[in-house]
């Protein structure tokens, strides 16, 4: 889930693990060591330029302290977790996961709290990522920053059939889906559907 509140949180600890809502990324990050600390800088560098370090300490007490340098002008300014942006957290948590060992990652309603400017770099780095990702969204904007063939593969729809029973299917293996993809982006396909009309021609389509 990746949320904000406990992404803000000192941990101890990580263990090689971010936690289902990033409460340990502090200790995360940490034990990723200098050189983990350097390479994510330098990939969210692309977006926030005015960032110039991600440093962590350990406290006294053992818990870990996360914070960013950032560069205005002259002025270098020092941030803890707690005054970083939504966006800047997720997308920490992010980069970080995927920069660890391969395994399979779930990562929620992907876009909330992330500048939709910066969502163009998320998605091209996700699709090019080593891991198996599952990401859900209700975003159409999320959509749109996909090749058709990349949305052909990898969009799934979920609906319940009249049993009640979850299903599901490649959203532009549907009849009306893949023809209205001759014409128009992913996005724009999904943001012209009726979702729950969808799933009455899914079923018709899979009688």
């Amino acid at each position: 889930m990746l949320t904000p509140e406990l992404l803000r949180n000192r941990a101890k600890s990580a263990d090689g693990k971010l936690g289902l809502g990033g409460e340990r990324l502090s200790a995360f990050i940490h034990e990723s060591g200098k050189n983990g600390q350097e390479k994510l800088c330098e990939m969210l560098n692309h977006i926030y330029g005015q960032l110039k370090s991600i440093e962590t300490r350990s406290l006294r007490s053992g818990w870990k302290e996360l914070d960013i340098v950032e560069q205005f002008g002259e002025h270098k300014i020092t941030s803890t977790a707690r005054h970083i942006n939504d966006g800047m957290l997720r997308l920490m948590a992010i980069i970080s996961q995927l920069e660890s060992d391969p395994a399979f990652l779930l990562f929620d309603e992907i876009e909330n709290g992330i500048n939709p400017e910066v969502i163009e770099y998320l998605i091209d780095y996700l699709v090019q990522a080593h891991h198996q990702i599952l990401v859900t969204t209700h975003s159409p904007m999320i959509l749109n920053y996909l090749e058709d063939e990349v949305a052909k593969k990898g969009v799934i729809y979920l609906y319940k059939n009249s049993q009640g029973m979850t299903r599901s299917i490649k959203l532009f293996d549907i009849p009306s889906m893949a023809k209205k993809l001759q014409f128009m982006g992913p996005g724009e396909a999904f943001v012209d559907t009726d979702l729950t009309l969808l799933s009455q021609e899914v079923e018709a389509f899979k009688a």
